[in-house]
């Protein structure tokens, strides 16, 4: 097969969260130490400082590291989780920090007076936020791109930067960099997911009411989610646990046991796919179609439902656009063009048809459920393509292009109100996913599914 050159010498850190935490447990490493490899990930590689925005701070990160270190030595009973360094999309409020969203049009905004509240968890818990990181302006594209800069590339392709895919575009280059273990982000069509599979590793979309998104600034209230991009399910699952504050004593999913009824539509996702994608998915679904594990190809009349409609890029658009009106109307100016183009066209959505779409969603989301009975998951490509070059994107109509179909398949779990994993198709270090998507409140299920499909890849 002809493709890209993959880049065999980048890595994230060693050792998932999970790991990290024992080993920092038995005192075999220190939190500072983290640190100090993030830092040196910066200092070292220009990917990884493209990935934050301004408000990484060493000292900062040094000093709750150095505490974390402290508590233990003296023998404390401290959160396993203490002195552990993530990143946080600049989607989201931080305490004393400005909350931009990828745009210079907030940057004069007050500084946030407490953090979002699906961070306060991760606060109390002793998570590092090592920093704010890059992502597309508003939240508003798949492909992971933004003019106001700093702008991230591909962690895997060698010969020419490619999108690192978004729009948590630097959440995802952190963490392939090692300049953070894990990356909180958002996902309303795919936004943890595509940048996770294009960067070979592991992103997480829980059903959008399981998360609260007070603190964060909104793209579309119906279909925002607090997702999160790490290099396993169980770091994913560990994050979302926190994040949805769940009371009970969290233990890491095991593997969904007995047979596991996996449907993989025969159209729809996989249209227009690169031939390269498809060779690999294919090799990789005949690895995972045994031992229990039961991959049905057979059609989802819905999804023809979906493509006909085109119902949830019409609900994004029009309600962006209520939020963003009065930025629209003064400084049209200052807008990525791209994202000015998509929240404006919401304007063309009365309130009367936006009802009516809303409707038709709840109609799709109750067919879904009725559709999939039987099966414990969709399995399909997260993206139908690989990363394209940055540079080939910045025509506006292959921008066009490339972002419809990098969004296509990952927006299905947002518009059917589901949840959704994608796993890196492990096939040294492929920049592509496979994913799996699952119905309403299934999250702790397909964690469990997830974690199976996980195991049998790495077999």
């Amino acid at each position: 097969m002809s493709g890209p050159t993959l880049r065999s010498s980048f890595s994230p850190y060693p050792d998932d969260l999970v790991t990290t935490a024992r080993r920092l447990d038995n005192g075999e490493i220190t939190s500072r130490a983290l640190i100090e490899h993030c830092l040196e990930a910066l200092e070292r590689c220009e990917n990884a400082r493209a990935a934050f925005t301004g408000d990484f701070s060493a000292d900062r990160a040094r000093q709750y590291a150095d505490a974390a270190d402290r508590i233990r030595a003296k023998g404390y009973q401290a959160s396993p989780w203490a002195g552990l360094p993530i990143s946080i999309k600049d989607l989201f409020d931080i305490k004393g920090q400005v909350t931009r969203a990828g745009s210079t049009l907030l940057a004069d905004r007050s500084p946030a007076i407490a953090d979002a509240e699906a961070l306060v968890p991760l606060r109390t818990a002793g998570f590092i936020f090592v920093g704010r990181t890059q992502m597309t302006e508003f939240a508003y594209s798949g492909l992971g791109l933004n003019p106001h800069g700093p702008q991230p590339w591909n962690s895997l392709i060698e010969e020419a930067k490619a999108i690192p895919g978004g729009s948590t575009s630097g959440g995802a280059i952190s963490v392939a960099t090692g300049s953070a273990l894990a990356a909180i982000g958002s996902d309303t069509g795919g936004s943890c997911r595509i940048p996770a599979a294009m960067n070979a590793l592991t992103g997480f979309k829980p059903t959008a009411a399981r998360i609260s998104r007070k603190g964060m600034i909104p793209l579309s209230p119906s279909f925002d989610s607090v997702g999160s991009i790490a290099q396993s399910v169980t770091d994913c699952a560990l994050l979302d646990h926190l994040m949805s504050g769940e009371t009970d004593r969290w233990e890491a999913p095991e593997a969904a046991e007995g047979t596991i009824r996996l449907l993989l539509p025969t159209s729809f996702v996989r249209n227009d796919a690169d031939s390269q994608v498809l060779a690999v998915f294919e090799t990789v679904m005949r690895h995972l179609d045994k031992d229990g594990i039961e991959i049905v190809r057979q059609p989802l009349p819905i999804l023809q439902d979906i493509a006909d409609l085109n119902i949830q890029a019409q609900i994004v658009a029009a309600e962006a656009f209520h939020y963003f009106h009065d930025e629209l109307l003064h400084h049209s100016d200052q807008f990525d063009p791209r994202v000015r183009e998509r929240i404006a066209s919401g304007d063309r959505t009365s309130v009367q048809a936006l009802r009516q779409l809303h409707i038709e969603r709840q109609k799709l989301c109750a067919r879904f459920t009725s559709e999939m009975t039987g099966f414990d998951a969709m399995i399909c490509p997260t993206s139908p393509i690989l990363p394209p070059p940055i540079e080939a994107c910045l025509d506006p109509d292959s921008y066009g292009r490339f972002n419809r179909l990098v969004l296509r398949n990952p927006s299905l779990a947002n518009l059917l109100d589901g949840c959704s994993f994608s796993l890196p198709l492990n096939w040294k270090g492929f920049a592509a996913g496979i994913m799996l998507t699952a119905c309403n409140g299934r999250d702790r299920a397909l964690q469990r599914i997830a974690r199976r499909c996980e195991n049998r890849l790495k077999a």
